[in-house]
């Protein structure tokens, strides 16, 4: 595809969200913002504003940035990063955590702008080259890490100036779940409903749009029985079609559904030696691993102790004789999520807390 080309459908993108709300930083009545040059931590990290072009610089001190913003229903989220940089550039989660990166690619792609706004210069320049870096997001808060390479850094090359600009365009209609979960049976799970609100509810021939397809997050691809436990999206065949590209049409849209493993059962609990605990759940396949809690506290808020375990078995020593525990247990499984950037870190999901055993510590 040609330079020009994908400079106009970027364009073309940043123009029909126009009127989407963007994400917010500092006010500003210009499309050009500058960024402090202190923002290399998670606590300064600046609010992106709706295709909003930022101009900044790399320093050998200061080598990274970061930029928060939230999604408050189901999003697709564009990032464009044009620097002479390499490096790399991380999504993250509310605490923090990685769900998945791609390369700062370190050359310059003609993203830039002049005396004109930043979209002008997008949709009228031939020259202009946007590539968007993109995901489908559900609602939440998250932080977009830039980090430069420092060994580019040189006494010649003190700094490297690059530019950003970040988009969430909002997918239409609005969707909801009476229930978000389900727990695992072993036995085909029926479809949710999906209730659906807002433009894009109808087809343009007036049929109503049908959401009865299951993508599971996993693998990303579509599943026509619905019974493991994990993470799921409820979709529509649109937005199946054209999950992996910019382009979304009247009614792409998709919800997540996760099935989550049974309620823990917890057989057994005793103190067979001083300052120990044997704690014993009953085994779950499903699941496959085993989170267990002992607290002296019987609503587990103060002074508790929690141990990941594969094994249904498990000691908790380094427990003080004589006095009163309680324990108790759940299944889990790590389950990572495949974005269109690579495959995410697994994240548990949990199922309920068994009912808690009192145990006397000897």
């Amino acid at each position: 595809m040609k330079k020009g080309t994908i400079g106009i459908v970027c364009a073309l993108c940043i123009m029909t969200t126009s009127l989407v709300q963007g994400i917010c930083a500092a006010e500003t009545q210009d499309q050009e913002v500058k960024i402090e040059s202190l923002n290399t931590t998670m606590e300064t990290a600046c609010k992106l504003k709706n295709f909003k072009l930022y101009d900044d610089n790399f320093t050998a001190e200061k080598n990274v940035r970061y930029y928060k913003f939230t999604v408050k229903k189901m999003s697709h989220f564009d990032f464009n990063v044009n620097s002479d940089a390499k490096g790399e550039v991380s999504l993250l989660d509310s605490r923090g955590q990685v769900l998945t990166a791609w390369p700062l690619r370190g050359e310059n792609l003609g993203f830039t702008y002049d005396e004109y706004s930043p979209i002008m210069t997008l949709i009228w320049n031939d020259d202009a080259y946007c590539v968007a870096e993109h995901e489908n997001l559900e609602p939440g808060t998250y932080y977009v890490k830039v980090e430069a390479d420092q060994e580019q850094f040189s006494e010649k090359t003190p700094e490297i100036r690059f530019h950003i600009m970040g988009r969430v365009q909002i997918l239409h209609p609005y969707l909801s779940l009476k229930k978000a979960s389900t727990v695992y049976t072993g036995k085909k799970i029926k479809l949710p409903k999906v209730r659906v609100t807002g433009k894009g509810k109808y087809n343009f021939d007036g049929s109503r749009v049908k959401f009865d397809c299951v993508i599971d997050r996993k693998t990303g691809e579509e599943v026509k029985t619905l019974r493991k436990v994990g993470r799921y999206l409820i979709c529509n065949e649109g937005f199946l079609i054209n999950r992996n590209t910019m382009l979304y049409f009247w009614g792409d849209n998709c919800i997540a559904f996760t099935v989550t493993p049974q309620k823990g059962v917890l057989k057994e609990a005793k103190s067979k030696k001083a300052g120990q605990i044997q704690a014993i759940a009953k085994k779950n396949t499903a699941a496959g691993r085993y989170q267990l809690q002992v607290s002296t506290d019987k609503k587990f808020k103060t002074n508790v102790q929690t141990v990941n375990t594969k094994e249904t078995k498990q000691t908790v020593k380094n427990l003080e004789s004589g006095k009163r525990y309680y324990v108790r247990v759940r299944y889990y499984k790590n389950v990572p999520i495949k974005y269109i950037h690579g495959m995410g870190k697994p994240q548990p999901i949990y199922g309920k807390w068994s009912k808690a055993k009192t145990v006397v510590c000897k």
